[in-house]
């Protein structure tokens, strides 16, 4: 087992790895496939979406650290690079011109991963990789609420489309008020958490960082695998924050609204989504001029 961990901890080879445990190759590939086929099997237990009590811890926490209401979570993907694929390799170059996996994840405050969403090709905008997801078609389809509540939502980045079940930042045009800047400011803190999340997992799972894998379904199982054990990690009591350490420097750009605003053409969306998408734009407009009047900036701040 420890020479497994070793291997998903570290970008070493295959070949390293078995001579430092001073086994054949072929035996620690036999043991590694066996531990991420149990991480799988454990992926249902360790990465669930909150309860309703834990929307409330979540909620909570942020609204004090940053005085932004009804946060339940923080989205946002991160590409993982892999060896061009033997099949549709060029659907895999993302805009960095490197073959990757982008993954979505849902992150609370502790920084555990409450949804996860693998195996979109690199070359797939994250706007798109979160219609693709299950929990899109769970939030667009919530009319009683058994995903998420009324008051509820996630934060994103300019990526993603502004909807009641999805607040993002005011995009700049050259004439942000106070309040829409102090509304970008408080989200961005909260947001930061899913980009603490990755750097963590990323950083303790080192293998993240480059997978030496052509078989895409390969690549699903090792990020998934990897997260789950990111989450034991977490749950264990390792690697986790208070609420002061919840309010982090952010880049200018983020509260002044010059992020990555990408253009999402929604070619994928078909008539019954788009009815429901459209209404859930507006209900989302209502709620961020809502939202932006209730929040006062702090007094350090000024």
């Amino acid at each position: 087992m420890f020479m497994v961990i070793w291997l998903i901890a570290t970008p070493d080879s295959f070949r390293s790895v078995a001579l430092k445990f001073g086994v054949r190759p072929s035996t620690l590939y036999y043991f590694y496939t066996y531990v991420i086929e149990a991480l799988m099997e454990l992926a249902e237990k360790f990465i669930t979406w909150p309860s309703e009590e834990e929307r409330e811890e979540i909620k909570g926490t942020f609204e004090r650290a940053t005085g932004f209401p009804g946060i339940i979570g923080c989205i946002d993907c991160t590409h993982v690079e892999i060896t061009a694929p033997l099949q549709d390799a060029q659907q895999y170059v993302n805009r960095h011109h490197k073959y990757s996996i982008n993954v979505q994840a849902v992150v609370d405050h502790k920084l555990q991963v409450r949804q996860l969403h693998v195996g979109e090709a690199g070359s797939m905008n994250d706007a798109r990789v979160f219609r693709k997801s299950q929990l899109y078609q769970d939030l667009i389809g919530n009319e009683h609420g058994l995903v998420i509540n009324r008051d509820e939502h996630l934060v994103g980045d300019g990526a993603y489309t502004l909807t009641d079940f999805m607040m993002k930042p005011f995009e700049n045009n050259g004439h942000l008020n106070e309040r829409q800047l102090n509304f970008n400011r408080k989200l961005s803190q909260c947001r930061v958490r899913v980009e603490n999340s990755f750097a963590l997992a990323k950083g303790k799972w080192r293998r993240l960082k480059f997978l030496h894998a052509r078989n895409p379904r390969n690549v699903v199982e090792h990020i998934t695998a990897s997260f789950v054990l990111h989450n034991m990690v977490i749950s264990h009591g390792e690697m986790m924050m208070d609420e002061n350490e919840l309010v982090r420097p952010i880049h200018r750009d983020q509260v002044l609204g010059h992020e990555d605003f990408n253009i999402d053409d929604q070619k994928d969306v078909d008539a019954n989504q788009q009815v429901l998408m459209e209404a859930a734009e507006a209900r989302g407009e209502e709620k961020r001029l809502m939202i932006m009047n209730d929040i006062l900036p702090n007094l350090e701040e000024e």
